[in-house]
């Protein structure tokens, strides 16, 4: 069976358009059968979908099947040649691998100016999203005569700055931004002498989120949802990333029907609501016990809180509790099938032995530079729209 999202209307476009999938789609399956993981497979895919302004979700015989039909991945130019030599070349393998030497080494001139290139679109993007403002209040609520024009106008300001296609990287939820080193905002590494004074270690400026593509899967029905495991309460709110997450959403009509604040350090109720700014209390929720990795318990926040959402809903996931071993275990619980179709958008602050974060973090990290982009790769193949956090 095939389920499309009509975008157009037009007798002739729409007959066009069926003869083109469904050769397309004989074509797609037969190229499968060669080679089920080929570049050429993925962009031709991706170029179906997208044909005449349509989105395409072929159903499959088994869960495991429907799930890698849709949760297609496709890093940007510039990531995916970087994944190719991050260990020959790059050695992002070894431990204390130096993250910032992309963003400083000319020698590297075949990576060196698109990486700067990109810096300098970022820097146009994030200046265009701070002036962007439409007056939003809830997405949801906007009549549908005028939800289009609206979700359009987030395509135009990503578009606007981005060759999306070539420059972000492509997930099921939409365009995002490509993985680089050093996993956060890359101009963190201006101040690589002295990374404690660098203005860019907590922004979160370096995020890209297709608010456009969010705007058209929301429906007056869904609920939105923000799960904050590690909700530490201790930072001024205008420096509280997870915050600012939220106001970020909300400057693009998303507001949050639940915020589920998982923090393990014991504070008293009457503080909680003191410094829990007064326009979120209503949605807030507050659970004032560890995490834990048994699925059973009703501290596991995948039991506790996504067992109650499904797939029309828009969930946001942040994870930063700085304990390794209880985090893999919930990112991998993360991606079985159950999980993976409810949870949209991911942050997740992947402590490793980086040279100049180690600063940082020093005996909270595990493993190197190259298995946090295995693992962010991991969950967006497997359809998660997944960010490095600070």
């Amino acid at each position: 069976m095939i389920r499309t999202r009509k975008r157009s209307s037009q007798k002739a476009d729409r007959t066009t358009a069926d003869t083109v999938k469904n050769v397309a789609l004989i074509l797609m399956i037969a190229l499968n059968i060669f080679d089920r993981n080929s570049d050429f497979l993925s962009n031709f895919h991706r170029q179906l979908s997208e044909a005449n302004g349509e989105v395409v979700v072929a159903d499959q015989t088994s869960a495991s099947s429907k799930q890698q039909q849709n949760s297609i991945y496709l890093p940007s130019r510039l990531e995916n040649r970087i994944m190719e030599r991050s260990q020959s070349e790059l050695q992002y393998d070894q431990l204390r691998a130096d993250e910032c030497d992309l963003f400083h080494n000319k020698s590297r001139s075949d990576f060196y100016q698109e990486y700067h290139d990109y810096l300098k679109t970022l820097d146009d993007y994030t200046e265009a999203v701070k002036t962007y403002d439409v007056n939003l209040g809830d997405v949801r609520l906007v009549p549908r005569e005028k939800r289009h024009s609206i979700c359009q106008s987030m395509d135009d300001l990503l578009k606007g700055s981005f060759q999306v296609d070539t420059v972000l990287s492509k997930t099921r939820e939409g365009f995002v931004e490509p993985l680089l080193p050093p996993l956060r905002h890359p101009r963190f590494c201006e101040a690589v002498d002295d990374v404690y004074k660098s203005k860019y270690v907590m922004k979160l400026d370096y995020l890209i989120h297709d608010f456009g593509a969010m705007c058209r899967q929301l429906s007056t029905s869904s609920k939105t949802v923000f799960i904050d495991l590690g909700a530490s309460l201790d930072i001024h709110p205008e420096e509280n990333p997870s915050l600012q997450l939220l106001e970020l959403y909300q400057k693009f009509g998303i507001k949050f029907d639940h915020y589920y604040a998982f923090e393990a350090t014991v504070i008293p109720p009457d503080q909680v609501y003191q410094k829990v700014p007064k326009k979120i209390l209503p949605s807030f929720h507050w659970f004032n016990v560890p995490v834990e990795v048994n699925e059973t318990s009703n501290q596991n926040p995948w039991n506790a809180v996504l067992s109650q959402y499904t797939e029309d809903d828009l969930v946001v996931v942040k994870l930063d509790i700085d304990t390794a071993s209880v985090e893999i275990p919930l990112v991998d619980q993360l991606v079985e099938e159950k999980n993976v179709r409810i949870v949209d958008q991911f942050y997740f602050e992947h402590h490793v032995r980086m040279k100049h974060m180690l600063k940082f973090w020093r005996i909270t990290a595990r493993g190197t530079l190259q298995h946090s982009l295995d693992l962010f790769t991991k969950l967006r193949k497997a359809g998660i729209a997944a960010h490095s956090w600070v």
